[in-house]
């Protein structure tokens, strides 16, 4: 993991591999932005490419700033130095949480479609095709359900994670916190598949359990991957970008269904054979929840 510290503001930027061709991961800011965190995420975003065969490296970039200061100035110095260090390294940012982007720039973002629809599109493509599923979410998740009615299948909705878990459903799409799929919350778990919404849903622990109850999970690189692949790649609209994403990301779950509840791991280790191609620095550790 490389560090570069800026040095006209409180930020830095973060790469997984050294001297990859292509950067890809989230812009943040907060009043701290934990390296842990960071580091966290970029692995993700690492094995989100790797897994589609793409050459590129997780990257991100954070501001420490606390938006009280209501100091707009150092969201300018902020996007100076981003645009500065994201040209020396290829970086394509995926997002802005925390802030806009135009408060970095946003001939920047390659993003054609939102965030939550290039993820609904890779979420229900890297699914199969349950007939049924559960949301599990405490917000309204328009486009994600607009994914599920496309795909023809049908779905309720539910905050309650621990009733989804046992509910028998062939899927159960996940909206929580980082390890919410530990291994007391899947320790009775009963859906056929179950599928996180965003990156480090799931525990080390939390994959072996469930695993013995029968219940497959997907990666969350590859269901949550859909942003990172977007940026990646070219395309000519959004509607052509979600097209992408679903066809890329359908695929690859396709190849890597016979696996089961192995799903993870194989394609953990499909990232992997990937990432060794090209580069001799495989990173440390793999995308799972600490």
């Amino acid at each position: 993991m490389a560090v570069t510290k800026f040095e006209t503001v409180d930020g830095y930027g973060m790469l997984d591999i050294e001297g990859a061709a292509l950067a890809v991961g989230p812009v943040r800011s907060a009043k701290k932005v934990l390296q842990r965190t960071t580091t966290d995420l970029i692995r993700h975003a690492t094995y989100a490419l790797a897994v589609h065969g793409i050459d590129g490296t997780g990257a991100a970039a954070a501001l420490n700033h606390d938006r009280a200061s209501a100091d707009a100035a150092e969201f300018e110095t902020f996007a100076n130095e981003l645009a500065t260090w994201s040209s020396s390294v290829a970086f394509r940012p995926i997002t802005g949480m925390g802030l806009s982007p135009d408060e970095v720039g946003p001939a920047m973002f390659q993003l054609l479609a939102p965030t939550d629809q290039l993820i609904a599109a890779s979420a229900v493509a890297s699914a199969g095709a349950p007939a049924s599923a559960i949301v599990v979410s405490s917000a309204e998740e328009t486009a994600l359900i607009a994914e599920l009615d496309l795909a023809g299948i049908s779905h309720s909705t539910t905050e309650d994670l621990a009733e989804a878990l046992a509910s028998d459903a062939p899927a159960v799409f996940v909206r929580g916190g980082t390890g919410s799929l530990h291994h007391d919350a899947v320790a009775e778990s009963t859906p056929g598949v179950v599928v996180g919404l965003q990156p480090l849903t799931t525990t080390a622990r939390g994959l072996a359990v469930a695993g013995r109850n029968d219940t497959v999970i997907v990666p969350d690189f590859l269901s949550a991957g859909g942003a990172v692949l977007a940026a990646a790649v070219s395309a000519a609209d959004a509607d052509e970008q979600r097209a992408l994403v679903r066809t890329r990301t359908a695929a690859v779950a396709a190849d890597l269904a016979s696996h089961g509840v192995n799903m993870f791991v194989s394609a953990s280790e499909q990232a992997e054979a990937h990432l060794r191609s090209w580069t001799d620095a495989l990173p440390f550790g793999r995308p799972l929840a600490p």
